[in-house]
């Protein structure tokens, strides 16, 4: 399908780059900060992510996980990513909640030197093609929103926004727990992690906080959206107003009218 008959017009050495210049009166292209207001929502709407951790030499090897594993002996320094569960339970810091499993393997290669980052995507609608049928134009236009009509990419995975946290662990401690604030934020979100909260009888768990400190952004195609490292100190000083009313693609359709904001904690 010929794109231009979208009025999609891509200019190729910007898809993934920013653009040299911008021009204000075809679009307004997204600050620093206000990028920056984007991560942090999608950070807090998001509960999903995938934890990259990488294998650890051979001979940081813990013997016994690698025999349970049956893990290979080639593939120490190999990256690994893995779903995993997290929860913005303390939303003025922007350092999302993990419930830590020691037998996991993100939380063993951390413990044995490895670095680690939380990669997040916005992803509000299960829609990855352009639509070809005059049906399917016709249907999507009816339901089309005002929040999609002032983005030109239709809302395919490679043109909405993801990021990459980089940082450190640090346990929870427990007179941060001592309140269930920070259980309850991560039950709301998790309502399943029930099973392996800390003390259960299957698994040795603890609440962490991945301390952020660098952030990578891919805030979709680059000739209207930014690309690239955003300040860390902009993340930890956005006002709560300023995430809140971040605008992300196809939010409207998205389930923001029952989101809980968990301020406070």
């Amino acid at each position: 399908m010929d794109l231009r008959a979208l009025g999609v017009q891509l200019q190729p050495q910007h898809i993934f780059s920013n653009p040299d210049s911008i021009h204000e009166d075809d679009f307004h292209f997204p600050t620093i900060r206000e990028s920056t207001a984007q991560a942090r929502k999608i950070l807090h709407l998001s509960t999903v992510g995938t934890l990259v951790t990488v294998f650890p030499p051979t001979s940081h090897n813990n013997d016994d996980a690698s025999t349970t594993e049956n893990r290979p002996s080639d593939v120490e320094g190999s990256p690994i990513g893995l779903m995993e569960y997290y929860a913005d339970c303390d939303p003025h810091s922007g350092n999302p909640i993990l419930l830590a499993l020691d037998i996991a393997t993100p939380y063993k290669n951390y413990n044995q030197g490895s670095n680690i980052s939380l990669s997040v995507r916005w992803w509000p609608t299960q829609k990855n093609t352009y639509s070809t049928s005059t049906f399917s134009k016709l249907t999507n236009w009816l339901w089309r929103s005002q929040d999609e009509e002032e983005i030109p990419t239709p809302h395919t995975p490679a043109a909405l926004p993801r990021f990459s946290l980089h940082g450190r662990l640090e346990r929870v401690s427990e007179e941060r727990l001592k309140d269930g604030k920070i259980q309850a934020c991560f039950l709301r979100s998790h309502p399943d992690s029930i099973l392996w909260q800390p003390g259960n009888d299957i698994h040795e768990s603890q609440y962490a906080q991945l301390v952020v400190e660098h952030i990578y952004w891919f805030g979709g195609f680059g000739d209207r959206a930014r690309i690239g490292w955003l300040p860390l100190d902009v993340w930890q000083n956005l006002t709560m107003k300023e995430v809140i009313e971040a605008k992300l693609p196809g939010e409207d359709k998205w389930r923001h009218g029952s989101v809980d904001w968990k301020f406070g904690l």
